[in-house]
């Protein structure tokens, strides 16, 4: 059988099986549900070392490479400004260094370079339904009622996928994490110290703000505890979420309240985890990317492990004809890897009522560093070194 593929989204997870499967001669269609394709400014990523050998395996490495800037280390902070310790990402020293990016520069490259190599790309067109062809290929309908058919539907639609539905009507729907996070950009000219090497977490009295510096720009965030996820209705204008978060930053000796009033952009969202889906494929459907694992963002492997799974599955498909076995044998292979990485940082910290939050906050302040210390901290080397080949 020669496969086509449908697949739905055209993030980084999308774009990525476009390219890997055009590599391995299979003709895909790539459908984005937005009309730009997700082209706004979005949170800044940090893609490990197992992310770019995936990239290098489909041959776009050298092109995420020039859109990005390296980041060896995780410089740790309370914050009072005492700094805890030092993260490497360099592995034994001779690895490769992780690189640093907006997602939305990442997913425009990658969508880009899948046109070049032949994908065909659709915008605008949201997923409504799939039903199976009695030739044994499945068709795919949008909500502008259009429609599209090929051997296999990938579903890369994200954390809030359409496919998952389709595939596994059982699944769990993504749970809110407990905090809300922040993020933004600023001139690289505002008060904070130069970073073009590290990145610089402080853990601050009321929340945890992170950032580092390249082109030009800052790129930040703030990860604020919260026990109500944010509502579609409550406001997010940048001027109050400006006042809102140089409120929280103030009492905190740490560069947050400076970068926050120079920010040009600043962005809120929730935090949100999703339990293990019981299946990831049918016959003719099968999810990757955030549509079938969503990992703590502390990870930070959502872009990696996506990228990973669109090179994995066109390799299945380019060595199986029958659809329905390539798809089972890619489950078999991505699941446990997968699991592993969403259950190496769920870690939640909690107030004890009763204990001054001075008092908590020095036991934290003492707990990183000795973890810092013990190497505890350190990126796992079978998740970090990781290798994707082509063959």
């Amino acid at each position: 059988m020669t496969h086509h593929a449908i697949i739905v989204g055209g993030g980084i997870a999308g774009s990525a099986a476009a390219i890997a499967l055009r590599k391995a001669g299979i003709t895909a269609d790539l459908y984005e549900a937005r009309h730009d394709g997700g082209d706004y400014t979005g949170a800044a990523l940090r893609l490990p070392r197992n992310g770019l050998s995936a990239l290098r395996a489909i041959d776009v490495h050298d092109l995420v490479a020039d859109i990005s800037h390296p980041v060896a280390c995780t410089e740790l902070s309370s914050g009072t400004g005492r700094h805890l310790g030092t993260v490497s990402f360099t592995g034994d020293g001779h690895s490769e260094t992780p690189r640093t990016m907006p997602r939305a520069r990442l997913a425009r490259t990658l969508r880009r370079a899948a046109e070049t190599r032949g994908a065909r790309v659709f915008m605008n067109k949201r997923l409504a339904g799939a039903t199976t062809t009695r030739t044994g290929g499945v068709i795919a309908t949008f909500d502008d009622g259009s429609d599209a058919e090929g051997t296999v539907l990938i579903g890369a639609d994200g954390l809030n996928s359409t496919t998952r539905r389709l595939v596994s009507p059982t699944a769990p729907e993504p749970s809110y994490a407990g905090t809300h996070l922040v993020y933004g950009y600023a001139p690289a000219n505002t008060a904070a110290p130069p970073s073009p090497d590290a990145f610089h977490i402080y853990w601050g009295k009321k929340a945890t703000f992170g950032y580092t510096t390249a082109a030009g720009e800052i790129y930040w965030y703030a990860n604020i505890a919260s026990p109500e996820p944010l509502t579609a209705e409550q406001p997010r204008d940048t001027e109050i979420w400006r006042k809102h978060l140089t409120k929280l930053f103030r009492r905190d000796r740490t560069p947050a309240k400076n970068v926050i009033e120079a920010a040009n952009v600043i962005l809120p969202s929730n935090t949100r985890t999703l339990d293990t889906v019981p299946s990831w494929h049918t016959d003719h459907m099968v999810l990757i990317g955030d549509a079938a694992h969503a990992v703590p963002p502390a990870t930070e492997q959502g872009a990696a492990l996506a990228i990973e799974d669109a090179v994995v599955l066109a390799q299945f498909l380019r060595d199986q004809d029958e659809t329905a076995i390539a798809l089972e044998a890619f489950e078999a292979a991505r699941r446990e890897r997968v699991t592993r990485a969403g259950a190496s940082r769920r870690s939640r910290t909690t107030h004890r009522r009763g204990t001054p939050r001075w008092i908590e906050q020095r036991r934290r302040d003492k707990n990183v560093a000795q973890a810092v210390r013990s190497g505890a901290m350190n990126p796992p080397a079978w998740l970090h070194d990781h290798q994707t080949s082509w063959q």
